[in-house]
């Protein structure tokens, strides 16, 4: 006997349902290896947003293509050369391009002190028209009104920030040595509250989407946390030992969860690549404040392979 059309969408279902608890132990792992920590207590937080990675790699690889807003850029004024760090960029990219491969849409969203950084990380990767960039002072509001409009005739349902300085408990977005840096930093924020989904992707407490874990914990964990902890949440939060790690371990969960079509992405010479761009471009290493290919002090070699452990959990 034919099955009916519910019949055949209950069972279809209930294997989604059943291919995705096969997957969970996977993408945990992948979540667990991308939280591991360098000194600033990324594997506890990570236990306050546990499972979250899965709900939102799943989000993007069952059921529809899924468009996106990807938020990032985090100034550094106090730098010899000022300018933007390399974490963050990296992983925004690598998130834009994963979720066009696998037949979506996204836009990596930034503000005009980082804009030479951000425009470095798209290069050969994203189209001109896929960079959106928020400019300084009273322009903003007008900018926002835009970017609401183009979310409405793109249909575009989340946004994402990834290692995006956000306000503190008194308002004033914070470095991690508890520095206001509002003088150099749009309210970018301020898209989370376009009603679409939420994802934030941090490794220090003062990033967007860091207010989905309990202020205490942030304050007992993080140097300057009472100060710097951002108030903003999100409906998934991703913690990494840097952001550019949870940036990767989301594309690495599409590719856990089927989406081959990102697998470019988990070879480190995809990465190395965007990196020598964003150097090329005056990007910084954020701990080291130095123009120079590497990522919040850390040395290649770690940096690296922790990208190519995580891609290899995915495979």
């Amino acid at each position: 006997m034919t099955a009916t059309k519910t019949e055949a969408n209950a069972t279809s279902q209930q294997s989604g349902a059943l291919s995705s608890w096969l997957v969970y132990p996977k993408v945990a792992g992948i979540q667990r290896k991308a939280a591991e920590d360098v000194g600033r207590g990324s594997e506890t937080l990570m236990t306050f947003a546990r499972g979250d990675l899965f709900r939102a790699a799943r989000r993007f690889a069952t059921g529809k293509a899924r468009k996106a807003l990807v938020v990032t850029g985090f100034f550094i004024p106090k730098a010899e050369h000022p300018a933007a760090e390399s974490d963050g960029p990296v992983g925004a990219v690598e998130m834009c391009a994963a979720i066009r491969a696998i037949g979506g849409d996204a836009w990596m969203v930034s503000d005009a002190w980082c804009e030479p950084v951000i425009r470095g990380a798209a290069k050969n990767v994203l189209p001109d028209d896929r960079v959106l960039i928020a400019p300084k002072g009273d322009a903003f509001d007008d900018w926002l009104s835009e970017t609401r409009k183009l979310v409405e005739r793109e249909h575009i349902d989340t946004v994402i920030f990834i290692e995006r300085v956000g306000p503190s408990r008194d308002g004033y977005p914070r470095n991690m040595r508890g520095i206001n840096i509002q003088e150099w930093t749009a309210p970018l924020s301020r898209l989370a509250s376009l009603g679409l989904h939420t994802v934030g992707i941090g490794d220090g407490g003062n990033e967007i989407g860091m207010g989905h874990i309990q202020e205490y914990a942030i304050e007992d964990i993080v140097d300057h946390g009472e100060d710097i902890a951002c108030t903003v949440p999100t409906e998934e939060l991703i913690v990494a030992g840097c952001s550019n790690w949870g940036g990767h371990a989301f594309v690495c969960s599409l590719y856990a969860m089927g989406c081959k079509q990102v697998s470019a992405m988990l070879d480190d010479q995809w990465h190395r690549s965007v990196i020598a761009n964003i150097t090329a471009a005056g990007g910084l290493d954020g701990v080291k404040l130095l123009n120079i290919p590497t990522v919040d002090g850390l040395s290649e070699r770690q940096y690296y392979a922790q990208i190519n452990a995580i891609s290899q959990l995915a495979r």
